[in-house]
């Protein structure tokens, strides 16, 4: 450790920490646009100016590691004119586009006028206009009018996507960020450059002129798309609609970043995708209505000791939780032994790398969890094809299906589908509306989506990290959890023997 002196106040840091990040853990904010934490130094924005006693000339805290004695101003009347010009530097040819720009509510442009700006400007140049709207590949738009050239986004695909996608061209106030050769980028990991764009001049084209950022919440949680566990902000409102993922902080598992592929998973959280009401053969019912009706079958077979003809399908999206929740309601409670899923064991083992860096081959969440859980309750798992070999054979009358959201699990549920008997009973339990319509006669019964979710989940490496969602999107969804408890209570419901007479 070190003792370093900010400002007159000394503070106990890390030996070899950057300035800038140790400022902050301490609380005193340091301006800066080119310097990030996961990003090698450029030194190209000189707005981290201060003064470094024993220095003849002023510095840059990006530049700067922390070393005992270390003694350091941030807020002498010297270096808050340095700020204030370096500030007009970088306002010169920047178009004054606050109120139709996405980066206006988190723009460090905006901030730090605001807080260091030098309001009478001794600039009589005309602005440079630059071409507006420049796309850049299937994600990303560009504004070169916006661009500070400050070269996060150069840095990034040089240092952490390896692709070396973009660039800074030409020279003086004409030099402007472009792709090489004018190619697209193609890459999974374009939208980070949008994430660490101090200003407006990247934008996201899914959520461009979408939403203010200013009227959304943010929720922290764990991306469901693979089976890295990115840690992830979702930033919605009100609960009611997701507009986007952007990655948190984790050393361990994604440091600053996520894939671009990750990110998409909030669409299947959204209404247009989602299963919102229970519903019988496509006619809509309340959900304890529909608990009821499953409970009627169920409490029918069981009756007559026919568990061997009921089914449960599973996939590694659920969480701890809700695997332990099923074991506990089918398992223990109804004494059910057919669980079904692909070979996830398989999946695990042939998991790995899909792009070299986070993105993985296995798609689900919680496959090592998935495994321990059935190591754990001693569950003999059959695979998917086993089921689809007893349904054709007639072996199985009561059939139930978790099904996770994402396209790559509709293949699945359209090959059980194409062998299901006319008179199967099956409980569809998912998030997806694209699952209902591919089992159209069934019960179908809505959870809530994979963001909306609280418990915990295993990655590949096999560290478990928690989901903690405090919002729920649609009022007839349900935790499986909770689903499971409905059921539960209702078959522990004695018969009516009023009923009985009215049959």
């Amino acid at each position: 450790m070190a003792k370093i002196t900010i400002n007159d106040q000394e503070f106990e840091v890390e030996e070899g920490k950057n300035l800038i990040d140790a400022a902050e853990e301490n609380g005193i904010e340091i301006p800066h646009y080119c310097y990030h934490p996961g990003l090698s130094v450029a030194g190209q924005c000189r707005m981290c100016a201060v003064e470094l006693e024993g220095a003849r000339k002023i510095q840059i805290a990006c530049n700067l590691k922390c070393k005992d004695g270390m003694k350091i101003k941030t807020n002498s009347p010297q270096i808050q004119e340095v700020v204030k010009a370096n500030l007009e530097f970088h306002l010169i040819n920047h178009p004054i586009d606050c109120p139709i720009c996405d980066q206006a509510g988190e723009c460090g442009l905006q901030d730090y006028y605001m807080k260091y700006g030098k309001y009478r400007s001794e600039m009589r140049e005309e602005k440079v206009n630059k071409q507006k709207v420049v796309d850049l590949g299937d994600r990303i738009v560009l504004d070169k009018e916006r661009c500070i050239l400050c070269s996060r986004c150069v840095r990034f695909t040089q240092e952490i996507s390896k692709t070396a996608a973009l660039g800074i061209y030409n020279r003086g106030d004409r030099s402007v960020i472009g792709t090489v050769n004018d190619l697209p980028m193609t890459d999974n990991y374009q939208v980070n450059t949008v994430d660490i764009c101090p200003v407006g001049a990247l934008t996201l084209k899914d959520f461009r002129f979408e939403q203010r950022v200013w009227f959304l919440e943010e929720t922290k949680t764990v991306c469901g798309g693979c089976s890295q566990g990115c840690n992830i902000f979702v930033h919605h409102k009100k609960g009611k609609q997701v507009y986007r993922l952007k990655p948190r902080h984790n050393p361990e598992i994604n440091s600053y970043w996520m894939c671009d592929a990750g990110r998409d998973i909030y669409k299947n959280s959204n209404y247009d995708r989602r299963a919102t009401a229970a519903a019988l053969a496509g006619v809509e019912l309340p959900l304890d209505e529909a608990v009821q009706i499953w409970t009627s079958d169920l409490k029918l077979l069981v009756a007559t000791e026919r568990m061997d003809e009921i089914g449960v399908w599973l996939a590694p999206h659920l969480t701890n939780e809700e695997l332990e929740s099923i074991y506990q309601c089918f398992q223990e409670g109804f004494q059910i032994n057919k669980f079904f899923s692909f070979n996830v064991e398989q999946i695990a083992q042939q998991d790995g790398p899909v792009d070299g860096y986070l993105y993985r081959k296995d798609p689900y969440p919680n496959s090592a969890g998935f495994l321990k859980w059935m190591k754990k309750n001693k569950i003999r798992l059959a695979l998917t094809e086993n089921l689809l070999d007893q349904l054709k054979k007639g072996s199985i009358s009561h059939l139930i299906l978790f099904v996770p959201e994402g396209d790559h699990i509709l293949p699945q549920v359209q090959d059980i589908y194409n062998v299901l008997p006319a008179d199967i009973f099956v409980t569809l339990i998912t998030a997806q509306q694209a699952a209902v319509e591919s089992l159209p006669k069934a019960l179908s019964i809505p959870t809530i989506s994979h963001l909306e979710k609280n418990g915990h989940i295993e990655n590949h490496k096999g560290i478990i990290q928690e989901l903690s969602c405090p919002f729920k999107m649609f009022e007839e969804s349900a935790p499986v959890e909770e689903i499971l408890d409905k059921l539960t209570q209702e078959y522990r419901k004695p018969i009516s023997m009023k009923s009985k007479a009215e049959v």
